[in-house]
């Protein structure tokens, strides 16, 4: 989600910057450039030795993007990525590449996790929410039963090497939450094994951050306030975390009158409609962004519970029950 920002602020996009940083005696080049991903901005930006080939090492980050993309494409009917097989494979499985199978493994974990809040086969929901709106009408109660029948992420098999299995017919798998954090994550872990050990990665709202700012002060990234667009709510650093922001200010369609979240329930069917902003900080962009996701649909008591009962993870959660606001946050989470 783009309510994700960095506070020192990135007015242009330039391709390789000139200038250099130091930190003690070391000095570091920067690197940043934006390309489109997911149909939306990304990022990398980096501080790096000299020495280092930045070259080669942003060629294989954006190959690596270009494979994450391809493999997890879902709407391009003349793609024939893993996901889109798989979406048309029926009940026959399909063998998927090592980063979708890992996708797999962990979402299973993290709808185990939020008690199926997450679920990454809830695609037919999604598909049939945004044709209503279309239509301009609510889903019809007996057509809305039938796509929650294809919603299930009990229902998915993996079995080794790499094959997946959807095992209730009509099922199909979206990994629009999981794919951008994943995304970050992915070409944060080529870029330290080349050595470069300051970076920010942007997927399109899920960011990870390693090391420092021009290799001297820490990463600040501003979590803008739902209610107010042109006001910072919080301000936090980070440093080897993920984060992530989901919730239902940006992002809904309006339905008779009324507006109704992106965001849907699995278990319900409905769009999650009390939860108006949740920040996740994590060690990985991926954990932060399923969480996030997951956490819209618990709602902010069991939602904080669940982090509570986690190590290594903040979390903030903005509701909005009927006109009262309620914050909910870990006690790391700062400022208060």
């Amino acid at each position: 989600m783009k309510n994700l920002f960095i506070v020192c602020g990135l007015l242009i996009a330039i391709f390789l910057l000139p200038c250099c940083a130091h930190a003690n005696d070391q000095v570091f080049k920067e690197y940043y450039e934006v390309r489109n991903y997911f149909g939306t901005a990304v990022s990398i930006h980096a501080y790096y030795d000299p020495k280092i080939d930045i070259a080669s090492a942003v060629r294989e980050c954006w190959q690596k993007a270009d494979q994450i993309q391809y493999n997890m494409n879902i709407y391009d009917e003349k793609n024939q990525g893993d996901l889109n097989r798989l979406n048309k494979s029926g009940l026959n499985g399909v063998q998927v590449s090592d980063d979708v199978f890992t996708i797999f493994k962990h979402s299973l974990e993290f709808s185990r996790l939020t008690g199926g809040a997450f679920d990454v086969t809830v695609l037919p929901l999604i598909k049939l929410w945004k044709k209503c709106a279309k239509e301009g009408h609510l889903p019809d109660r007996k057509i809305l039963e039938q796509a929650k029948a294809k919603v299930g992420w009990q229902n998915i098999r993996l079995k080794e090497p790499n094959m997946v299995f959807l095992m209730k017919q009509g099922m199909m798998v979206d990994f629009g939450s999981p794919s951008s954090g994943y995304f970050c994550d992915a070409l944060a872990k080529i870029l330290e094994q080349h050595n470069i050990h300051d970076f920010l990665v942007d997927g399109g709202g899920e960011l990870y951050y390693k090391g420092k700012e021009k290799g001297i002060i820490p990463w600040r990234v501003g979590i803008e306030d739902p209610f107010q667009k042109d006001k910072i709510l919080a301000v936090i650093e980070l440093r080897d975390r993920g984060v992530s922001t989901s919730g239902n200010y940006e992002k809904f369609v309006t339905i008779e009158g009324q507006k109704y979240s992106h965001i849907i329930d699995p278990v319900s069917g409905y769009p999650q409609k009390d939860t108006v902003s949740v920040t996740v900080i994590a060690d990985t962009a991926e954990t932060a962004n399923e969480l996030s996701t997951g956490l819209c649909v618990m709602g902010g008591q069991k939602g904080i519970a669940l982090i509570r009962s986690l190590k290594n993870i903040e979390a903030l959660i903005i509701e909005n029950k009927n006109g009262i606001i309620t914050r909910y946050q870990t006690d790391g989470f700062l400022p208060n």
